[in-house]
Parts: C-alpha cells; structure tokens; sequence
C-alpha cells in the first residue's frame, strides 16, 4: 500500500509532503520534472550563463528526499529552464510542466502497489481519472483558496483597480482550466488545506467534500534572527510578487494617505502592475526587484516589520519566513496565518480595508518601542510552526485512504 506524489516545480511543502509518506514507509515516487543534487549544482554553477537558472534550481534541491524513489523529466524542465533564462518566458511554460506531470502519474498509478494518489491543482485530472477507474484514492493538496472564489474576489479587484494593471490580464486566462478545477474537486476522496482559508473557500461550493488541515510550516534555521540596531526610521518591508491581489495598490494608496514622516517602505519582488505605477511610487518608497534567497534573509535583518495586505492566499510561506525572522507582520485573514498572527507579534487586518492600513501603519511608526518585544513574540510563532507538525498532519489524513 503506497502513495504516488508529485508537483510541477517542487516547492517546501510538496518536498514534505513526500517526505511524510517516505517516513511513513508508503512512498512508491515521488514524480518532480526536476529535483537537482548538489553535485548538478555545483557542476551548473561552474558555467557563469548558467548560474541564474542555477539559483533557480537550487530552490529545489531537498536532501532528505535524496535517495527517495522519483520519477524526473529533467530533459523537458531543462529546456523550460533555458528558455525563461533567455528571457523568452510565457506563461505556458508552467503548464506544459502540469501535463507531463499529469501524463506521468496517470501512467505511474498503474503499479500495483499504488493504492493513492497525491497531486496539487492544475495537474491532477488525468492521474485522478485513472486513479477512480482503478479503484484508488485521490488526494487533492490545494496551496491556495479555491479558483471560483478567487474569481469572485478578481472581479471586484479588476473594478477597484483598473489603472493599476498590467498589459496582460491579472490571470493567464488562455491557459486557465476552471472546469479541469471543478473535475479534480469533484474526484477528490479528500483535500488538503494549508488553512482555514483555504478550507472555507472549498466549503463555500463543496460544503460536502471532506478537508483536513495541513499548516505549511517553516525552517527557522534557514531564516534566523538577526540583530537589530535602533536607527531613526522604520523599516516596512513587503516581500513577494508586486500584484493587485498581493495588495500592492492598496499598500501604496495606504503609505501615501499615512503621510509617515519617520518611516520607508521596501517592495521586495516582480512587478506585476502597470509600469506607469512604477515611476510613480510615493516618497521613502523603494521597489527592489527580485532577489535570490540569500539576499532575502537581508532584506529581513535590515526590516522593522513585515506587510502583506494580500486578497488572496493559501498559507503565505513569507509570512513564517519574516515570523521566524523576528519581524512583527501586518496582514490579512487572507493570507492564511490568522492562528498565527497576533496582537503580541502584528496586526490582521480587514481584508481590503485601506482606513485600517493606514491606521495600523501610523501606529507601527508611532510604537517603535515596542517592536523588539513584538519580535520575540513572531519568533516564538514561528518556532511552533514546523515542518515536523506538517508533516505528521498529511500522515494522519492520508492513512485512511492507503
């Protein structure tokens, strides 16, 4: 009795997810189209064009999965990998990763063996169909809400922010499959969720379908602690993609309304908005640009508090990151930490509510004292947030399905 599991990229928690099946001694694969060892890396890096892609691949490298079974697609995810290097990128290029995957699995839950089977959106229908008509179980991992309430939620931000988008449409709606969504909910004996977010997103049309929650967690050795001098101004800092629904516009009308005198705001990823919006930041305000995840951890130490007024999430992994950083967080029920933000380590807001951001903004600035106690209290959050209870949570889930 063993489970088959895979993901498009391979990302933290579907690398624990594997691993909590590898532990629980029921993994038959784990199907990645690319999960490079170090001794790849360390070759790739040798060769300056390569590095960037190489960066790349290193976020999903995971030693404990090293001599687990896996089933790879490296020539496909290669040439992929080079393309968006060259700068050539569309937003297929991700999904032509989900039906390879879906292809894969769908052949793979074949072995005898394999009594479920455990895939993510987007990439599950084809490995589900043939898992029902087997007689096997699908697990459905959802990361994020579910795709009719995000629609819901777009529709009303495509109205309230018209001029802040981009050129392309907020979502790649020509590669969008919302009936392929609805069928892999639908074959789902049971779903995962990272909150309770997510999982109220799934009840809202499915209030039959069984959900078990999962908390993605975080590696507090990875993002530790640094150590904070006291310097006049403060520091906000928002990390992820700059996006209508990442809560970027509503951040920037905020910071302008705010009018903080002693206080800088750093936007730390992609810009997914219009770029007249860029030459127009307000005053102390800094777009930074992607960086890789070493200078991340800098960004961090030299923050005073982290924000992130997001419309939509699964369970923001950057929101442990910045926890565990010690960095107090101003959010939103949205980004699916409310059983971890709270009054002693940040402020969750309304979602959508621009008084509320402004307010809390000023009162950050006006509370300077009392943001290294604040840290302590995110740190010890973020300690009690592990990969260890995630894992243990996917294990008692999955077990009657196996």
């Amino acid at each position: 009795m063993t489970v088959l599991v895979g993901h498009p990229t391979g990302n933290p928690n579907a690398h624990h997810a594997a691993l909590a099946h590898l532990e629980a001694a029921r993994l038959e694969a784990f199907c990645v189209p690319w999960m490079p060892s170090s001794t790849t890396l360390a070759a790739l890096e040798m060769f300056a064009p390569m590095r960037s892609m190489t960066r790349r691949l290193g976020r999903r490298a995971f030693p404990a999965l090293a001599d687990a079974p896996k089933i790879q697609g490296r020539l496909g995810e290669l040439r992929r990998l080079l393309t968006r290097t060259a700068g050539r990128g569309d937003p297929a290029l991700p999904y032509q990763a989900n039906d390879w995957l879906m292809a894969i699995m769908a052949r793979e839950c074949r072995r005898p063996a394999v009594t479920a089977v455990h895939a993510y959106e987007d990439c599950s229908l084809a490995s589900f169909v043939e898992a029902r008509r087997l007689g096997k179980a699908c697990i459905y991992d959802m990361p994020i809400g579910y795709h009719p309430a995000w629609t819901h939620t777009e529709t009303e931000l495509v109205r309230r922010y018209d001029d802040w988008l981009p050129a392309a449409a907020m979502s790649p709606r020509g590669y969008m499959h919302p009936d392929q969504k609805r069928q892999e909910m639908e074959l789902a004996d049971l779903v995962l969720a990272p909150s309770a977010f997510v999982r109220d997103t799934i009840a809202e049309f499915h209030p039959e379908k069984h959900v078990a929650l999962a908390s993605y967690g975080v590696d507090t050795v990875a993002w530790p602690v640094a150590r904070r001098s006291a310097k006049a101004d403060i520091t906000f800092l928002f990390a992820g993609p700059c996006s209508v629904r990442k809560g970027v516009p509503l951040l920037l009308d905020a910071w302008r309304a705010a009018g903080l005198k002693h206080a800088h705001l750093q936007l730390v990823g992609s810009w997914q908005l219009a770029e007249s919006k860029k030459r127009e930041l307000p005053p102390r305000v800094q777009w930074v640009g992607p960086v890789a995840q070493d200078e991340l951890r800098k960004h961090y130490a030299r923050a005073d508090v982290f924000v992130l007024p997001t419309y939509f999430e699964g369970r923001a992994l950057v929101i442990g990151e910045a926890l565990s950083s010690g960095l107090p967080v101003l959010s939103t029920p949205a980004s699916g930490v409310a059983d971890l933000v709270d009054a002693d380590c940040g402020h969750l807001l309304p979602i959508g509510n621009l008084d509320a951001m402004v307010e809390s903004l000023r009162w950050f600035e006006g509370n300077r004292d009392r943001l290294p106690a604040m840290g302590r209290a995110a740190r010890a959050q973020a300690e009690r947030c592990t990969w260890e209870s995630y894992r243990r949570c996917v294990t008692r889930a999955v077990a009657p399905y196996v």
